[in-house]
């Protein structure tokens, strides 16, 4: 097992196993196995063009708190861990207070490098500057919302190193939707957010989640070469893959876009194990980008 070293967003260090370790362990155990623990990097900024000055001061440090609290949570229990870098942006729009709190509307983009950009609109929530953040229950709707979307972070990646291992990820951020819902104040958007991860938990992208394990397992045994595991993986990539149009290998819905599987990624597999008639497969499949698959 191939244990390296690199520093987070934060320069924290950690040591971190290499996505191909992870991999490893999936495969070379002979069944899909859970991926090994993560440890969620965050880096959080904050939009306040459109709030007053007196609003930016209540909230200056929150950004910093939500990434010590993002970051030294325990988002799996698993032994080994390798980093996930997480990026955060909150866009404020509206603003109001009372005795007890401040409330605030606005905008949040959780996203990945790996393919996965989630945006939502529909957020209102309340801080208090004396009181604690937490994630878990009881339900809140600030670091509510932020951990639902890392929940389903967690699960996309799990899914391209452990066949549908992203399930209790999303199971996990499927329960905070069932209950944000009776939030008596905060309510707003769970709704679709709740039927947004029934989709994603469910059997509408079942086979893409499947296609996306196929090819990151395709590329480990390709590097490691043993070409005939590649070729199965990679193969059943492709069958996947094409017995559906393109247009949904990236999901567009509610500003949320997830690429669940990488083309180039699968031709460079393809290529790797000379396969040109699953190369050619593609580009019948995809005729109006032929030369992608050359």
């Amino acid at each position: 097992m191939c244990l390296v070293t690199f520093r987070s967003v934060r320069s924290r260090p950690y040591m971190i196993i290499a996505a191909a370790a992870a991999v490893a362990i999936a495969l070379l155990l002979g069944r899909p196995r859970m991926v090994p623990a993560q440890i969620v990097g965050a880096e959080v900024k904050f939009h306040t063009d459109r709030i007053p000055d007196t609003e930016k001061q209540y909230l200056e440090g929150l950004d910093r708190k939500l990434e010590t609290l993002i970051d030294d949570y325990q988002w799996t229990d698993e032994k080994y861990r390798y980093e996930l870098p997480l990026r955060i942006d909150l866009y404020f729009n509206n603003w109001s207070w009372s005795a007890a709190y401040h409330r605030y509307n606005a905008g949040v983009l959780v996203a990945l490098r790996s393919g996965i950009q989630l945006r939502d609109k529909r957020w209102d929530f309340r801080y208090a500057r004396d009181e604690a953040l937490h994630f878990g229950e009881p339900y809140d709707p600030l670091t509510g919302l932020i951990e639902f979307y890392i929940w389903i972070c967690l699960g996309f990646e799990a899914d391209r190193y452990s066949l549908l291992g992203g399930q209790p990820f999303y199971e996990k951020a499927r329960f905070i939707a069932q209950n944000a819902r009776f939030e008596m104040e905060y309510y707003q958007g769970w709704d679709q957010r709740l039927d947004f991860i029934h989709d994603l938990a469910g059997d509408t992208y079942r086979d893409l989640r499947t296609a996306a394990f196929h090819v990151e397992a395709g590329l480990y045994y390709l590097k490691n070469d043993k070409i005939e595991s590649a070729r199965s993986h990679l193969v059943r990539a492709v069958e996947l893959v094409t017995s559906g149009p393109m247009e949904r290998l990236e999901l567009h819905r509610d500003d949320h876009i997830i690429r669940f599987v990488d083309l180039d990624r699968l031709v460079d597999g393809l290529l790797g194990i000379e396969a040109q008639d699953q190369t050619e497969k593609l580009a019948r499949w995809d005729p109006d980008h032929k030369e992608r698959y050359k």
